[in-house]
């Protein structure tokens, strides 16, 4: 009886330290490469993903695992992109189920042509906003951090954010207004953009700004 009680208590000593590695210092493994490739692929067929070896973290109080991989490239439209890292959170219990599926998905960049991502981001999320700014920009670079978060059907809820800082920017508008040498701080959630310390030259007038938040209404017409 002593035997098995001893035996039990080192089987859960070698499991709390397997939990204990896995949440702190997480595991190195290619096992996700090819699903996680081809979940992207189902959200956005026009995205293709290169990959490189995962780390997984154990999260046990929300029971998820933390999927992160480092110097991701993302290839779209004859375009590539190299970012920082791509990370997600997997629900043990469709491990289990064998129901792998992507929920959520935060993507940090390394610097990039500003043009780039926005084409990026309109091939997850449509808008005449981002298709009227895809239009505009003619040159600048951006490192930024995005957060999108999906349903059931794939499509991305509106709870999404975009933060980072442009570099650089230029915006030509229909060749008779533009703004150049551009740099400020942005974070974009639905119907909210805020952006901070502006400085640019507007029609080569120099123009700065500690702030600027804009908030997209709803127009009712009766």
């Amino acid at each position: 009886m002593t035997k098995k009680i001893i035996n039990l208590l080192l089987l859960l000593l070698v499991l709390i330290l397997i939990i204990f590695y896995l949440s702190f210092f997480g595991l190195k493994t290619d096992k996700f490469n090819d699903k996680i490739q081809s979940e992207i692929s189902n959200i956005n067929k026009k995205v293709n993903l290169e990959l490189k070896d995962i780390t997984i973290l154990l999260s046990p109080r929300s029971l998820s695992i933390n999927i992160k991989t480092s110097e991701p490239v993302i290839n779209f439209n004859n375009q590539q992109l190299k970012l920082e890292y791509i990370k997600t959170n997997i629900s043990i219990k469709s491990l289990i189920y064998n129901n792998f599926s992507i929920d959520d998905l935060q993507i940090s960049t390394k610097a990039i042509k500003l043009k780039n991502l926005v084409s990026l981001v309109r091939s997850f999320k449509m808008s005449t906003e981002l298709f009227i700014l895809e239009k505009i920009i003619t040159d600048g670079f951006l490192v930024g951090n995005i957060k999108l978060n999906f349903d059931n059907n794939g499509e991305v809820k509106k709870n999404y954010e975009v933060s980072g800082f442009i570099k650089n920017g230029k915006l030509d508008f229909f060749k008779r207004y533009s703004l150049e040498d551009t740099n400020l701080f942005f974070n974009i959630k639905n119907n909210n953009y805020l952006i901070k310390d502006i400085s640019t030259k507007f029609n080569q007038i120099k123009f700065s700004s500690p702030s600027i938040n804009i908030k997209k209404k709803k127009w009712f017409i009766f």
